[in-house]
């Protein structure tokens, strides 16, 4: 009788192992699409980001005059340029969709850091376009910078400059 009642419960604990190492597999195949999700978020949002500071660095080389470079900044970012400062912060906030927004709304944000060096005849205008998302993105391990309670994953950074002579 004690026979019997071992080999009754060898199946039963096969089917235990078999539901063990199948809920193992299941939970590690939905981390790896999950992650896989989040880096695909990530990657929208880096091509994107590209996009924008791409825009607006081709804009600004593009321009011929001092007066252009400071009409883009007025009226199209919404900056205003001193005429005594030569080293310039602004800050463009973006919504979830890519809308320019306000600060209290904002998903993304992109600082344009200008200096502009003036010379007898011409003008040196050296910028940095740096696009960041104001939260870090789940799951994603940026191993390469040092994590802090302010950390804000950086998406794109481009520097460039343009010469104009006047």
């Amino acid at each position: 009788m004690n026979q019997g009642s071992s080999k009754s419960l060898l199946p039963l604990v096969e089917i235990l192992i078999s539901v063990g190492i199948f809920a193992i597999a299941v939970v590690l195949t939905l981390k790896l699409f999950l992650l896989a999700s989040f880096l695909g978020h990530k990657t929208a949002d880096t091509a994107r980001a590209i996009f924008e500071v791409q825009n607006i660095a081709e804009n600004i080389k593009s321009m011929k005059t001092d007066a252009e470079i400071e009409n883009f900044i007025k009226n199209e970012i919404g900056g205003e340029m001193p005429n005594d400062a030569e080293h310039i912060i602004y800050v463009i906030y973006y919504d979830a969709d890519w809308n320019v927004a306000v600060e209290k709304g904002a998903t993304y944000n992109l600082r344009i850091d200008l200096m502009k060096q003036t010379f007898s005849a011409s003008s040196m205008y050296y910028f940095t376009l740096d696009l960041y998302k104001n939260d870090a993105y789940a799951f994603i391990d940026d191993k390469k910078t040092e994590k802090n309670k302010d950390y804000t994953p950086l998406l794109v950074s481009i520097n460039a400059s343009k010469f104009i002579v006047k």
